[in-house]
């Protein structure tokens, strides 16, 4: 079979929910010359959808050492770490995108969402959703991240309800300091 052929089969099985059978023959197609942007682009969605995210980061970094300023898919790989617990994974991928691409508001808005749970990190979190807001002020999240700011200019700081009480026990908020 040549590579385009390969490749249409890998999108036949996966039309068809066979994701693991449609993993086999996208990356046969790439191994055998088809364009590997189109490859990687769909071996990893074919991955996510089939829950084999494993399979979709060592896809994505075959492809990250030869195209190392794939922001998109660097973004795709960083929500991948976030979806399998590695949030200081995430975060490190997050920072190294919106450092190299400072425009690219999907980013900030990730980052900054993951900072928003974070009660050490709240002037970090209000900085990137504020930064996806003023790039994309009409975006696809610009709901969530004006409610997330809003909640965080709602929320005391940490330091104003731990302060020690007079007997050296930890106040509780509500409390009199």
């Amino acid at each position: 079979m040549t590579g385009d052929q390969l490749f249409s089969a890998g999108l036949y099985h996966a039309r068809r929910g066979d994701f693991q059978r449609a993993e086999q023959y996208l990356n046969a197609a790439r191994q055998s010359g088809y364009d590997e942007a189109s490859a990687v682009f769909w071996l990893v969605r074919v991955c996510i959808a089939g829950g084999r995210y494993h399979s979709a980061l060592r896809h994505a970094a075959a492809y990250l050492q030869k195209q190392p300023d794939d922001w998109a898919l660097r973004l795709v790989v960083a929500s991948i770490h976030e979806a399998l617990g590695d949030l200081d994974r995430a975060r490190s991928d997050l920072e190294a995108i919106v450092d190299a691409q400072p425009r690219l508001a999907l980013a900030h808005y990730r980052l900054g969402m993951l900072y928003r749970d974070q009660r050490s990190a709240t002037d970090l979190a209000r900085h990137h959703l504020g930064e996806y807001l003023r790039l994309s002020p009409a975006g696809p999240h610009g709901f969530e991240a004006t409610a997330a700011l809003d909640a965080l200019s709602r929320t005391e700081p940490v330091d104003e309800w731990m302060s020690l009480s007079t007997d050296g026990d930890r106040a509780e908020p509500g409390d009199a300091p």
